[in-house]
């Protein structure tokens, strides 16, 4: 695990590295006519979802084999999706583009119950994905209110899973983990405002497939 987390440390080095070159690049080569009218080239936001598509397709997996399995025990079984939660800085390094950094975690947990009326809990299993993933976004309207992009981010991310068990008359845990690559593509985003503003974005990948947010640029 420790060669594992320095190769991800690694390759999420190269990434930002990469996008600051094409930062400055990008700010170097601006022309009059491409000068952004704003001063306002920073960006930092916070945003929540339900879920995201890795999460769903993880937390589905999981809750179809648990109900599987309590419905052929005939003990049944609860799942709770905790949302997804991120925060996000962009650079603007052209009118049409930003750069930046997101970071997102979202949750779920399982119950098992030892009977059909819940009366005692046997185990809890916990679900957790972090992931921090370079962010790219290329916006095709961009007026001083109304904000339409799209994006590209590649990262990645920290899987955590925990099992308490109850079943032996003490609790017992069980923890394991493990790091991904991480992903992201935002189909379509809108966000409206100058200095503060909302946002709403459709995403495949590692964020959130809804999300609506709030941000500050400055």
């Amino acid at each position: 695990q420790q060669k594992i987390l320095y190769e991800m440390k690694k390759h999420l080095v190269l990434l930002v590295t990469v996008l600051l070159c094409f930062c400055q690049i990008l700010s170097a080569q601006n022309s009059p006519k491409e000068k952004i009218h704003s001063d306002l080239h920073n960006e930092l936001g916070i945003n929540a979802g339900p879920f995201s598509l890795v999460g769903s397709f993880t937390y589905g997996t999981i809750g179809f084999w648990s109900a599987l399995g309590g419905s052929l025990s005939h003990k049944p079984v609860e799942m709770n999706l905790c949302g997804n939660y991120s925060i996000h800085y962009y650079y603007q390094v052209k009118p049409w583009c930003q750069v930046g950094v997101k970071a997102m975690v979202e949750a779920a947990r399982v119950r098992h119950f030892s009977d059909t009326l819940r009366t005692r809990i046997t185990s809890v299993d916990r679900y957790a994905i972090l992931s921090v993933m370079p962010s790219v976004r290329f916006t095709y309207l961009n007026r001083p209110w109304v904000r339409l992009y799209s994006g590209v981010d590649l990262g990645c991310a920290y899987l955590w899973s925990g099992t308490t068990d109850y079943s032996g008359g003490k609790a017992e845990e069980k923890k394991n983990n493990n790091f991904l690559f991480a992903f992201n593509v935002t189909a379509f985003g809108v966000n409206v405002g100058k200095k503060f503003y909302g946002l709403f974005e459709l995403n495949a990948g590692f964020d959130s497939m809804v999300k609506v947010g709030i941000g500050a640029r400055f």
